[in-house]
């Protein structure tokens, strides 16, 4: 990010850039890509929430993150 120095850390995570959005893909290599047409976009203080609620020395990816913010969003 252009403006770190300038930022402290809670602050950037709790700057929410217009999210969450919802969009619709159309292009169809992005669609085969990201495995969908729908695509959601969370605001980083909902990625530290997930992160937090995996257990001390377990480890999770990004695509599970997504996984697990698309469920939430998309009932």
């Amino acid at each position: 990010m252009a403006n770190e120095d300038k930022k402290d850390f809670n602050a950037m995570l709790h700057d929410n850039k217009d999210m969450p959005k919802f969009q619709i893909i159309t292009d169809q290599k992005s669609i085969e890509k990201y495995g969908g047409s729908k695509m959601y976009l969370a605001p980083p203080i909902d990625y530290d929430k997930v992160m937090k609620k995996v257990p001390y020395g377990k480890v999770i990816t990004v695509g599970e993150i997504h996984k697990i913010l698309c469920k939430i969003k998309w009932r």
